[in-house]
């Protein structure tokens, strides 16, 4: 599931991050390459990365992030595995 969410999830961050920090800033990058990555050592750099930052900053890249994965509802339920049909 992770490699549908995880970079989902990561593009939203790094989007969001783009408006709120300079252009080519390291968190940025880190955001992005976790999202492609898709391995332990990228998400915890993005994690790092993150809270690096200024917290009011980083709470505004979270909200930010959240706000276009909640305006896109049909690309986070097709992220879902499909179950079946059922009888």
């Amino acid at each position: 599931m992770f490699d549908a969410i995880g970079e989902m999830l990561f593009t939203a961050l790094s989007r969001a991050a783009e408006n709120h920090l300079e252009a080519g800033h390291p968190c940025i990058e880190a955001l992005r390459h976790a999202g492609h990555a898709n391995d332990r050592a990228a998400t915890a750099a993005a994690q790092e990365a993150l809270s690096a930052l200024d917290p009011m900053v980083m709470n505004a890249i979270m909200a930010d992030a959240h706000r276009i994965m909640r305006e896109d509802p049909p690309a986070l339920l097709g992220a879902w595995p499909t179950a079946g049909t059922r009888h």
